[in-house]
């Protein structure tokens, strides 16, 4: 195996030498190089370098695919082309000018952005809550409800979901660039105790004599983030106009009063609206296409994660599993789609001719299986071979497919590795994870199979790429 010095030349050669670099960042898995002139970069001779899974044009920028250890070759890299080496680069923050064609990507982003972040407090939370249906008399009866593990485990859980809008709130605030304090303070009296009893209580509620729409906001998403932006705003201007003197008094005070109706009659209700709909719109979907729609969202999850487009599929998961409590298609998709992406790597691993074929697998295999990166498999084995892309959407739709008949709900987005099943779990309903697990067994079973039989290995094309000579 090449060390990275090596590997780090190579890719400098392969791609027009040092004069040709502008600058050069990286992610998780991938070298991102800012080139002057892309036609000198020769993607196949990159290809064949030890260690590289893949290349990729992005706009302007040519990435390349190394996995794990890209952090270790960026560094070398970047000696060897005499520029400066960057910290990694949120390149969601470029600005662009808002227009009608770019305002819904720029308000997909936004939502992104401020949910991304918040993945690891839902899986926290749900692991938590699936050790409580795991441990309690629903499934392996170990504890009593009455005990007091059962109990602090349950309230334990359930506070990552209903305190929600305060987590959001702190995203949305940095997204947008405002006091996070005061995020967090609009939060907190969203969410407060007497809000929520105003609301139960069916009593009609003013604010400062504008009637308010009786709403509850725990477990959600839209509400606290639409509140924050417009705060944003407001909190801008309050800075700007007030004198410098009274500033860190009189901004924070003026901000929250003039949110208040805000927050309580507009934004919330209509946050709480939009929410409601993209939950509906989701069942309706599930209720329409049933088992053949999550089939389908499972044989493209990968393909579509590789375009980047997964993130809007997996804010209107995020959004059900806060309103609805679970997902029936989003989440059962990518579930069912990671246990087949395990079932190619070790099938090629076993069938494969190719020494260097057969270590890429192996690399890919324990990226997904332990890792949850999946990366590595989509670029160093699925758009490299035609039979491993067709191979993996087959398997894939058929495990979503039994999923959905079955009627699967994932109630946590758990990591993407072999664990992740056990986002089945629900102590409401026990029989939910062996439903899940019927699923991905029939999914990884029909992509292991499907491989063992055909292989991935062919002359050298791909759906993606001709054949060269």
């Amino acid at each position: 195996m090449a060390d990275n010095n090596t590997v780090a030349k190579n890719i400098l050669d392969a791609i027009g030498g040092k004069e040709n670099v502008v600058s050069a960042s990286h992610c998780m898995t991938r070298l991102r190089l800012n080139l002057k002139d892309l036609s000198k970069a020769n993607e196949e001779e990159i290809r064949k370098i030890a260690g590289i899974m893949g290349t990729q044009i992005v706009g302007d920028q040519l990435q390349v695919i190394i996995g794990n250890k890209v952090a270790s070759i960026y560094g070398p890299f970047c000696d060897l082309a005499g520029i400066a080496q960057t910290a990694v680069i949120e390149e969601n923050l470029d600005k662009e000018k808002i227009t009608w064609k770019t305002a819904p990507k720029m308000v997909l982003q936004a939502i992104v952005d401020c949910l991304t972040p918040l993945i690891p407090v839902l899986i926290t939370a749900g692991l938590v809550k699936m050790i409580v249906a795991l441990i309690g008399p629903s499934m392996l009866n170990l504890v009593s409800e009455t005990s007091n593990l059962y109990t602090l485990l349950n309230f334990v859980g359930d506070a990552g979901f209903y305190f929600f809008p305060v987590f959001v709130a702190y995203t949305a605030a940095k997204r947008f660039n405002c006091s996070i304090l005061m995020a967090l303070l609009l939060a907190g009296i969203m969410i407060h105790p007497t809000l929520i009893g105003i609301v139960n209580s069916g009593e009609p509620f003013s604010v400062y004599g504008i009637p308010m729409t009786p709403v509850t906001y725990s477990s959600t998403v839209f509400p606290v983030m639409l509140s924050v932006w417009i705060m944003s705003y407001v909190e801008k201007f309050f800075t700007r106009v007030i004198p410098d003197m009274v500033k860190s008094m009189l901004v924070p005070l003026c901000t929250i009063l003039v949110m208040l109706p805000i927050a309580l009659c507009i934004a919330g209700p209509l946050g709480s609206f939009i929410g409601n709909f993209v939950g509906s719109v989701l069942v309706w979907l599930h209720d329409t296409f049933g088992a053949f729609g999550v089939g389908v969202i499972a044989a493209l999850m990968f393909p579509v994660v590789a375009t980047g487009m997964h993130l809007a599929l997996f804010t209107s998961a995020i959004v059900s599993l806060t309103t609805l409590g679970y997902d029936s298609a989003v989440f059962v998709g990518t579930t069912v789609g990671c246990y087949c992406s395990i079932a190619i790597s070790l099938a090629t691993m076993i069938k494969a001719k190719d020494k260097n074929l057969k270590s890429l697998a192996l690399t890919t295999l324990a990226s997904q299986a332990l890792g949850g990166v999946g990366e590595p498999m989509m670029f160093g084995i699925m758009f490299r071979y035609t039979k491993a892309l067709i191979n993996l959407s087959i398997g894939s739709f058929c495990g979503g497919f039994v999923a959905g008949l079955l009627k699967a709900k994932v109630y946590l987005p758990a990591s993407s590795n072999f664990l992740c099943a056990l986002g089945f779990a629900s102590a409401n309903d026990p029989s939910n994870m062996i439903r899940g697990i019927i699923g991905c067994a029939v999914g990884f079973a029909v992509t292991f199979i499907l491989t063992m039989i055909t292989g991935v290995e062919d002359d050298g094309r791909s759906l993606f790429r001709k054949k060269t000579a």
